[in-house]
């Protein structure tokens, strides 16, 4: 009896160090930021498409008011953000309201803080970000902010 509870020890005693190693590894987080001129498939295909005047409809989720959360819809002519809902936009000077290119700068930006969780989707046809998500610390509560953008209709 004596003998097994040895080998019992041995084992773990050269198990525990491979298992710290394996959680280690498992918990380095990608580092790696694109360089600023090089521009990611998706972006070039929204530069692509030359749209300097559309509307998308925006929700913003955060630990806010609920006004703040509700979707709205937001027109951008001449690639200015000039109405949200029926509000013009320099009565709001919310820096959350973006073009489709400011949303790129700021998942660009983002990015060059390392957060620790992020989750972008983009649009399959135009390219453009239709989900946006980044936990730039687990130690900070409450800072997580996401941003859905969907129905975009260029204008003519």
């Amino acid at each position: 009896m004596k003998i097994l509870y040895q080998n019992r020890i041995m084992n773990l005693s050269q198990t525990l160090p491979l298992i710290l190693v394996l959680l280690t590894f498992s918990c380095v987080k990608n580092t790696e930021v694109l360089p600023e001129e090089e521009l990611s498939v998706e972006e070039q295909k929204w530069r692509d498409q030359n749209l300097k005047s559309y509307e998308f409809t925006l929700q913003i989720s955060c630990f806010c008011i609920r006004e703040y959360t509700l979707p709205k819809r937001v027109v951008v002519q001449n690639n200015e953000v000039v109405q949200v809902d029926d509000t013009p936009y320099e009565e709001l000077n919310d820096s959350a309201i973006q073009t489709i290119d400011g949303y790129f700068d700021f998942i660009r930006e983002t990015r060059k803080q390392n957060p620790d969780e992020e989750e972008i989707t983009y649009d399959t046809d135009l390219g453009y970000p239709t989900y946006i998500f980044f936990d730039i610390s687990y130690q900070m509560a409450d800072e997580e902010i996401r941003y859905t953008i969907s129905e975009l209709i260029p204008s003519i």
